[in-house]
């Protein structure tokens, strides 16, 4: 349930169609400011003020597309969230720390909820697999190789990028630290 009742947000938006200011309409409901932004934000983007009933779930390659957008454009989160019309700018936050503590696979969506038992047959098999032929085992090692190799690779390439937008911001600081002395 919601601090505030749909009348009362129906009310800013029909006092924001009238051209008031958003400071003038928190002033007058007595609301914060900030509340009311979020409310006219949300209503730009969907012309909806309720509550998602579902949890929208993102792909993997849409989640790095966003990220990838927000770098080279040098977006805000605010801004790169009205781009690709997601409801909630802190996502993308979320979204980019997972992305540089876990690489590209901590975007994949990650199973909720405890994991269903295992019957007998299940565990038969998995007790067969583990006895697997050598040949088998170097085979799964070297799929394993391969995508570590690719993995590192995009993330170097993704470090050279961040380097390179960081350059000028570094040489700004220097500058700033060799201020000449009052001798």
């Amino acid at each position: 349930m919601s601090k505030y009742s749909k009348e009362v947000k129906e009310k800013v938006i029909s006092l924001f169609e009238k051209d008031l200011s958003p400071f003038r309409i928190a002033k007058e409901l007595k609301i914060p400011e900030s509340t009311v932004k979020n409310w006219l934000y949300k209503f730009t983007l969907s012309h909806n003020l309720t509550h998602k009933i579902g949890k929208q779930v993102y792909t993997a390659d849409f989640k790095r597309k966003v990220l990838e957008t927000r770098w080279k454009d040098k977006l805000s989160f605010k801004e790169t969230a009205e781009l690709f019309s997601l409801d909630n700018p802190s996502l993308i936050a979320a979204w980019q720390k997972r992305y540089l503590d876990e690489g590209i696979l901590g975007l994949h969506p990650k199973p909720k909820g405890r994991a269903p038992m295992k019957t007998k047959k299940e565990i038969k098999i998995q007790v067969d697999s583990s006895q697997k032929t050598d040949k088998e085992r170097i085979k799964e090692l070297e799929a394993e190789n391969a995508r570590l190799k690719y993995e590192i690779s995009f993330y170097d390439d993704f470090m050279k990028e961040m380097r390179e937008i960081a350059k000028p911001n570094r040489a700004v600081k220097k500058k700033h630290k060799q201020l000449p002395s009052k001798d």
